[in-house]
């Protein structure tokens, strides 16, 4: 967290101005799932041989999921969830990759609903920036523990370029 200026009280870097105004730039772009975004998020499950696998936006809020592998059910059809619940908002919060081996083992995320209610036990995430401000995140998740590795995170960090190439081309298409 950074501190205000004004009131000396710590301020969530998910409400920084200048943050916002990057994810206000992809607003535009988020009414549906561009086909080469969800191809690249379909590849980096099939590359990391994960069953689920999203780029999200996260909002002060929400998480928006943008595109999908291997979503189903009520988070599919919600097409997001709250920011507490997600990873994702960590990852963007703390503008740097996080690798979770099990939930379970987690004291951050025992109690998360995402993971109580559909069972999430491994993830992998790193963030997407715009601008230099961190929008978004590139993830991979499973149900068993300790899939995802070190190895995993590296090749998500090198991806992720692609992944904001491919939202700046959905704003603009």
């Amino acid at each position: 967290m950074v501190t205000s200026p004004c009131y000396d009280t710590p301020i969530d870097a998910l409400v920084r101005p200048e943050r916002l105004a990057a994810v206000d730039q992809l607003l535009p772009g988020t009414e549906g799932t561009s086909p080469a975004l969800q191809r690249f998020v379909d590849d980096v499950a099939d590359l990391l041989r994960a069953p689920c696998a999203g780029v999200s936006l996260i909002l002060t809020d929400a998480g928006v999921l943008l595109a999908t592998h291997g979503v189903g059910g009520w988070l599919a059809e919600a097409g997001g969830m709250p920011a507490q619940w997600a990873p994702c908002a960590t990852v963007v919060r703390h503008d740097t990759p996080l690798l979770i081996t099990d939930t379970h083992d987690d004291p951050a995320h025992t109690t998360n609903p995402l993971v109580m209610v559909t069972g999430v036990r491994s993830y992998a995430g790193v963030p997407l920036h715009l601008d230099g401000q961190a929008v978004g995140s590139l993830c991979v998740l499973a149900g068993e523990p300790g899939v995802f590795t070190q190895a995993d995170l590296d090749t998500l960090v090198s991806l992720a370029p692609r992944a904001v190439t491919l939202l700046h081309e959905t704003v603009a298409g």
